[in-house]
């Protein structure tokens, strides 16, 4: 994208691992804990020279970002977005689905004894 020019808005949703796994192994399972990374070093890291990075941690920061008129909606250069989001947020039918793998794992685990 860099080489070639082009100007996206990449977001990157940062919600300190991987929710899915917590979702069926367990809240608290440590190797959900993913290493943090500098996210709004990666354009500068690849060769960037004109780009914008920003970091939204609440609503009213999403929606001043998106405001239209400001200099994110000119999308005059590429930009990244690193969007936090909680640890536990999901969607209703993934908290479902990863409660109903964490009953049938806990099922096999009883079986396989």
């Amino acid at each position: 994208m860099i080489r070639q020019g082009l100007k996206p808005i990449i977001v990157i949703i940062n919600n300190e691992g991987y929710t899915i796994e917590r979702m069926i192994h367990g809240e608290n399972a440590g190797y959900n804990d993913i290493q943090p990374w500098k996210y709004t070093k990666f354009l500068e890291a690849f060769g960037a020279k004109e780009y914008a990075n920003y970091v939204v941690r609440t609503r009213e920061e999403v929606d001043k970002l998106f405001k239209k008129g400001n200099e994110f909606s000119k999308a005059n250069r590429i930009q990244l977005v690193e969007l936090f989001m909680p640890k536990l947020d999901a969607p209703r039918a993934l908290k479902i689905t990863g409660k109903m793998s964490e009953m049938l794992n806990a099922k096999m685990a009883v079986l396989d004894s």
